[in-house]
């Protein structure tokens, strides 16, 4: 992931995401393990004056994994029931 150029590549290839996905991601990435609640992450990736539900949160996950998916299977994004997302590297 390249910040300064909003980018994102995953196996040689470029992964084409949206503003709030990458925000979503780059958070995710910071510390992955850690179980982020829908209101952390519209907090991190939407702009202050934008209200949105909690529900779009897993629509933009839902972007996100499509995206990902088909560039890289290194690492998944995982729901936690009535928690959040987590991002997880795959077992061995």
């Amino acid at each position: 992931m390249r910040l300064d150029a909003h980018r994102v590549r995953g196996n040689g290839h470029e992964i084409h995401l949206g503003p709030i996905e990458f925000n979503v991601l780059r958070l995710l990435l910071e510390t992955p393990g850690r179980v982020f609640k829908r209101d952390e992450l519209i907090g991190a990736a939407w702009p202050a004056n934008i209200h949105v539900g909690p529900r779009t949160v897993d629509v933009h996950i839902s972007r996100l994994r499509k995206a990902l998916q088909a560039a890289s299977s290194t690492f998944v994004i995982r729901t936690i029931r009535s928690a959040g997302y987590s991002l997880e590297w795959p077992d061995d």
